[in-house]
């Protein structure tokens, strides 16, 4: 808290113009950065550190080259540290700040997951770090707003670089924040006020922090001016020179409205790279040249033993459930979000089954966003062939990694209207890789992705209680199981929440529920069996 103080006091006494570099000379800046941890702290698969790349103690083993080499530097998180690991699930938080505090960020700005768990959460995780967190596109009550700052501007070798924040605008149905908290989705007009509050305190060299995606940066970059580098996240794009993953160069050069380069990076997700830009300004602050690429956390960087005894730590009280035997899967279960985003999935399968088991309702739908692993959760690529050599043994933390939001399932009846602007909603922004699309059981539908949005949905058909398929019936009223999330409107699911006729949202967790249904029917063997058709082809 007291670092927090001290630059709140010193922003308030910073002068118009910044300590000035002489004429012709330069000024050099390493920016290491972060997004999409998810709470991915070791490796991802945590029975298997010594052969899976990634985790912070062998990020912090880098970040520690990086400074020893002497130069300005600065290490900056553009969000979603919450939310994806039994680290998140059993330590809200705790587990981020105690490791990001040790490893000295300079700043981090709030990702929609920083809002899964509600505001207190939020003011806890925000009230145990030692450096500041900002966005410049949310407004606050009371309990945050003295927390979270627009901008921040960062003292380097007595120069004075100003960091903006932006959070995605739909967070308010990403995730749960509280009443109080609205997004502006009017990221032009608060980008660029930030821009020229700094500019008008004679900061001239200015970074935003963005997660809002790597396409919105690329729309964004030209309509504003002033803005050196974005470093972005959301989308969890990996920017690379370098690897054969990456989707696309790193730096990526957009111009600004001015007709000057903005240089965007983006370094994947779940701490498995870690970001580095060697930026150099001249003494107006312009970029003269811009280099790096992400650094791959491999497996052969020795882990630094002071983050590696707080992971260990951490991982006292979540291992023994990790371990919790739940049954056997004879098939590979495919989580992988290009697929549960944009098609029919067996893993979304096997949990709308679970659903429907456990609820008795006719129909189960949940977003494919919600669905956060493949299971082993240590393989991160869909195997051609899903048929497993030997049974899979699934445990509890395999559960909680594929499902780790902590929903409940909510059991409601709707009219098949509704059901159908449901699945409409669902399917409107498969382009965007966007989490609501549409994982179901007890129906089926064919949908067009070349046709306008709000009329994409061909033909919707239910199970009977006869085991045969029938039309979606527009005036007929249908049971329906989701989760507690989608139910209240997240997702843009806002037919739940407005038309859920006698709506209950208090039943069982979901992934208790889904642990249940794989020891009853264990060993399972879920297919994709044409519930979802996609009747265009996707350029």
């Amino acid at each position: 808290m007291l670092r927090r103080f001290g630059l709140l006091v010193g922003l308030l006494l910073l002068t118009l113009t910044s300590t000035a570099l002489a004429q012709g000379d330069t000024f050099r800046l390493t920016i290491m950065h972060t997004n999409d941890v998810h709470g991915a702290y070791a490796p991802l698969d945590a029975r298997r550190d010594a052969t899976t790349d990634g985790g912070a103690a062998r990020q912090m083993t880098v970040i520690n080259q990086i400074r020893a080499e002497g130069g300005n530097s600065i290490l900056i998180d553009a969000g979603d540290r919450f939310t994806g690991t039994l680290f998140h699930q059993q330590w809200r938080g705790e587990d981020a700040a105690r490791i990001m505090n040790l490893m000295q960020y300079d700043v981090i700005t709030l990702g929609n997951h920083e809002f899964d768990d509600g505001d207190d959460t939020l003011v806890s995780f925000i009230d145990m770090l030692e450096f500041p967190v900002i966005t410049a596109n949310v407004s606050f009550g009371a309990n945050l707003a003295e927390k979270v700052l627009p901008y921040t501007i960062l003292e380097v070798a007595d120069q004075q670089i100003g960091v903006i924040g932006l959070t995605p605008p739909d967070t308010g149905i990403l995730a749960s924040p509280g009443p109080e908290v609205v997004f502006n989705t009017d990221l032009v007009a608060v980008t660029q006020a930030a821009v020229d509050e700094l500019t008008a305190q004679g900061i001239n060299k200015i970074i935003l922090l963005s997660h809002i995606g790597l396409p919105a940066d690329e729309a964004l970059a030209p309509q504003i001016s002033g803005v050196d580098v974005i470093v972005g996240g959301h989308s969890h794009t990996l920017l690379s020179n370098a690897y054969s993953a990456a989707e696309g160069r790193y730096p990526l050069v957009v111009e600004d409205k001015d007709g000057n380069d903005v240089r965007i990076v983006q370094a994947g997700s779940s701490l498995r790279y870690m970001g580095r830009l060697d930026v150099q300004f001249d003494a107006e602050g312009a970029v003269t040249s811009a280099s790096g690429d992400v650094i791959l956390l491999s497996r052969y960087i020795a882990p630094d033993a002071e983050v590696q005894a707080i992971i260990d730590e951490l991982r006292v009280p979540i291992t023994e459930l990790m371990a919790m035997p739940v049954g056997e899967t004879e098939t590979f279960l495919v989580g992988d979000r290009s697929v549960c985003r944009a098609a029919e999935c067996n893993l979304g399968n096997l949990i709308t089954d679970a659903m429907r088991a456990y609820s008795g309702a006719q129909i189960a739908i949940t977003n494919g966003g919600g669905i956060r692993s493949n299971v082993p959760t240590d393989v991160r690529e869909v195997p051609e062939d899903l048929a497993l050599a030997e049974p899979y043994g699934v445990t509890m933390g395999d559960v909680l990694t594929v499902l780790p939001f902590g929903n409940l399932v909510s059991t409601f009846e709707l009219t098949g209207a509704d059901v159908l602007v449901a699945l409409e909603n669902g399917v409107s922004q498969v382009e965007n890789g966007a989490g609501r699309f549409p994982q179901v059981s007890g129906l089926r539908y064919s949908w067009d992705g070349s046709r306008d949005v709000g009329s994409r949905i061909v033909s919707v058909e239910v199970l009977g209680e006869n085991g045969e398929y029938a039309p979606l019936d527009l005036a007929a009223t249908y049971s329906i199981a989701s989760n507690d999330f989608m139910r209240r409107g997240g997702d843009g699911y806002s037919v739940f929440a407005e038309n859920a006729i006698n709506a209950y949202d208090g039943g069982n967790p979901l992934d208790i529920v889904v642990a249940d249904y794989i020891r009853l029917n264990a060993p399972i063997n879920p297919q994709v069996e044409g519930r979802i058709t996609r009747v265009d082809q996707p350029s």
